[in-house]
């Protein structure tokens, strides 16, 4: 073995022993500090307004399954050992939100250690890495532990949650053609998974177009004539949380397709009816303009569907 391998190999063994020793430091800390020995029912002393003890009636309560808080150290399982807070009134172990100047917030880390100490597996595995994570959305700044329902969890109260922050997509549901998340419908999380996907946009599937097929199977195909934008992506065409014109289209027809047919197939002018067959009238634009000839124009199994007509 080379000096230089020597050396390497003994920085590596003084970097473990430092780390171990740093974490073995920090687990004494931990230990010295105390929990209360009457759990839920001192802090509930306090704590007794129905925006806290709901959590008794919530899943994270079952004091019968061992995988939930109030199996070991009830409240302090999550806000851990809080002792000289009920004693002296000192801060909390840890601090979620933290909406008075007394407590503040612990850090976002700290706070969503606690989280995926039990919620890290299924749809939540990819949270590290995550637009969300990397944006320091903490788990409580959408999920409310204590309420009897958590709004973000209820298909008809999620969406207020989500525009809290994504306010450009409240405007696009309000717009005449949208989606019906305000119904309660459609839920943001049928598109997206918060918590972090393969996808992008943080999509449930791997692709937009893999996505919108969960309830657009029909236009999945194959066809025996593709249009390629519609293979490519949904949205080329349509804005999927709302738009001011039908069927959730970014542009209304003709204007949308002589985006991309220029040509003079028609003998029409761009953005004109003139010439169009067959009596070369504006009058065939009305309705769904191109699409009242071309009506297949997410694909066609015709023989004769090249057009997209049949």
């Amino acid at each position: 073995m080379s000096h230089r391998d020597r050396l390497v190999a003994t920085m590596s063994i003084l970097f473990v022993l430092l780390t171990s020793a740093a974490m073995a430091q920090s687990d004494e800390q931990a230990s010295s500090q105390e929990y209360t020995p009457e759990g839920a029912t001192a802090c509930l002393f306090c704590h007794d307004s129905p925006s806290i003890s709901n959590i008794l009636q919530t899943p994270h309560a079952q004091k019968a399954d061992s995988r939930t808080p109030f199996a070991s150290k009830e409240c302090e399982s999550c806000h851990g050992p809080s002792a000289d807070h009920v004693s002296s009134l000192a801060s909390p172990g840890v601090v979620f939100g933290g909406k008075t100047k007394q407590f503040p917030a612990s850090d976002v880390e700290t706070q969503d250690q606690v989280c995926l100490a039990c919620h890290e597996s299924g749809l939540l595995m990819n949270w590290h890495g995550s637009q969300h994570q990397f944006a320091d959305s903490a788990c409580v700044s959408c999920h409310e532990i204590h309420s009897l329902e958590d709004p973000v969890l209820v298909a008809e109260t999620q969406q207020q949650v989500c525009f809290t922050c994504h306010k450009d997509i409240r405007a696009a549901v309000n717009k005449a053609s949208h989606m019906p998340i305000n119904q309660g419908t459609v839920a943001c999380t049928d598109c997206h998974n918060p918590h972090g996907s393969f996808g992008e946009t943080l999509l449930v599937k791997n692709t937009v177009n893999e996505t919108c097929y969960q309830c657009h199977g029909e236009k999945r195909g194959p066809f025996l004539w593709e249009h390629l934008p519609v293979r490519e992506d949904c949205t080329n065409c349509h804005d999927p949380h709302g738009s001011t014109q039908p069927s959730l289209l970014k542009v209304r027809t003709p204007y949308l397709c002589q985006q991309c047919h220029s040509e003079p197939f028609h003998p029409s002018t761009l953005y004109s009816a003139t010439g169009i067959p067959p009596t070369g009238g504006a009058q065939q634009l009305i309705g769904k303009a191109c699409l009242n000839c071309h009506s297949k124009v997410h694909g066609s199994n015709h023989p004769s569907g090249a057009r997209f007509q049949r």
